[in-house]
């Protein structure tokens, strides 16, 4: 007991200590606020690599099925960003013969209702495969890799596996 007297009258004795305990406390908030957003940018990553990850071994497997195709690897660029579809309510109100629409988005508990996530963009597709060398093999993924991803045939480059 006499231990916490002591360090009291100690902070007692500080002059301004109001300052310094509120630049602790600013401080302690500004850490809290970062590393909580640190962590849902990492999870957020982490949910985009596995989906592209996904996404690679999936397209990776077809072109190996594919006649005259050999071993295959699959790189996709994407864009690091969700979107985000959310739930809006529209209000239609007449007052002297006006009428007025207004759209609002719908909240729960101060969050937007999100009603649908769309991956990430994929901006891009390179395919290294054995047998890539033939036209028609290099064709027949290009097609494949458009089909599955739905990107344009210019986002798509395919190269052949070195022997």
């Amino acid at each position: 007991m006499m231990f916490l007297k002591k360090i009291l009258a100690k902070f007692k004795s500080i002059k301004n200590i109001e300052i310094y305990v509120a630049l602790v406390l600013a401080l302690v908030v500004i850490l809290i606020v970062f590393v909580g957003a640190g962590t849902k940018n990492k999870s957020q990553s982490s949910a985009n690599d596995t989906y592209i990850s996904q996404m690679e071994h999936k397209i990776c497997s077809v072109i190996e099925n594919i006649a005259g195709c050999g071993k295959a690897s699959v790189a996709i660029s994407y864009s690091s960003n969700e979107e985000y579809v959310y739930a809006y309510e529209t209000v239609t109100t007449t007052s002297n013969g006006v009428t007025k629409q207004t759209s609002s988005i719908v909240s729960v508990k101060g969050e937007p209702l999100v009603v649908k996530t769309l991956p990430p963009t994929i901006l891009g597709v390179v395919v290294v495969a054995e047998g890539a060398d033939n036209p028609v093999v290099k064709l027949k993924i290009v097609e494949v890799v458009v089909t599955l991803l739905n990107v344009q045939q210019k986002d798509v480059q395919v190269f052949t596996y070195k022997s």
